[in-house]
């Protein structure tokens, strides 16, 4: 199984290291020559990306089965305890193997590569206010299900097309994609209008922080994102003389005693006045 194993690495990492230049020139990137120095791909095999070995990588599947034979479980369990972590483990070392020689392969063409987040269509907010971003050695941070990618490049103006952009994804979505992605019609027509991507998809941050109520007879919707002392939402409300007072917000903040309308209540109490719905807009922090 090594001798499989080590044979699939070299595959691995001949591949990375033959196809990402090529990659980085589809998507744009400048300044890939020859190679500025070249590395030996042999260097990585027999390596996980733990640093062990991968003899004593994959031998901590045997002992998972022992340890399952001394619980007491049948033979067979423990086989199947094997087979999964044997499977599991040789998975991440080729992945491990992947992405290292594809860092090389980067760096050797190009000592300013670095990866950025590009999406997957059909993405959802949260990802697409991070399309673009750089990222160091440290792997960005995903939501669960998240299927964004992190491509090599030189310049991240050149991956715009290549869905590394936020406003140009969103304006490339149907007016039903859009309000799908933002979370609602009227937080699509709040972002034709102007408002922050960012504040519309924060709103959304914390499980129950968008919420239904009825304030002065009438049905709204709010949310409680940015209305703490130091908040966004927080100093334009106050600035507009919406904030009377203050209410505790969990063991040590305090946040406005008046709730931060929602783009779609906004828009239901302006009516047909676009210019008082762009005050609100702005007087509840989404501009």
């Amino acid at each position: 199984m090594l001798s499989a194993l080590d044979s699939a690495q070299q595959d691995v990492a001949e591949y990375m290291a033959d196809t990402t230049p090529d990659v980085m020139q589809s998507l744009g990137s400048k300044n890939i020559g020859s190679g500025e120095f070249a590395f030996d791909t042999s260097r990585l095999i027999g390596w996980a990306g733990n640093g062990q070995n991968t003899f004593v990588n994959l031998w901590s599947s045997v002992l998972l089965g022992k340890q399952s034979v001394a619980n007491g479980n049948s033979l067979n369990m423990a086989l199947s305890t094997i087979e999964n972590s044997l499977a599991l483990r040789s998975r991440t070392v080729l992945a491990d193997t992947a992405r290292t020689s594809s860092m090389m392969a980067a760096k050797a063409h190009s000592f300013t590569a670095h990866y950025v987040r590009m999406l997957t269509p059909p993405s959802c907010g949260r990802c697409a206010i991070l399309a673009g971003i750089p990222s160091g050695k440290k792997a960005f941070e995903r939501h669960p299900h998240c299927d964004c990618v992190a491509a090599w490049s030189t310049d991240e103006s050149a991956l715009a097309k290549h869905y590394a952009n936020a406003t140009d994804y969103l304006n490339s979505l149907s007016s039903e994609d859009l309000a799908k992605t933002l979370g609602s019609q009227a937080n699509a027509q709040a972002w034709h209008d102007g408002a922050d991507l960012n504040q519309l998809v924060n709103a959304y941050r914390k499980s129950g922080n968008v919420r239904p109520a009825q304030l002065y007879g009438r049905s709204i919707k709010y949310t409680s994102e940015g209305t703490t002392k130091h908040g966004w939402a927080y100093s334009r409300m106050k600035q507009a003389g919406y904030v009377k007072g203050h209410v505790e917000y969990g063991s040590k903040y305090w946040r406005a005693d008046r709730p931060r309308l929602m783009p779609e209540s906004i828009y239901q109490i302006a009516g047909s006045d676009h210019a008082q719905a762009m005050r609100l807009l702005n007087n509840y922090g989404w501009l």
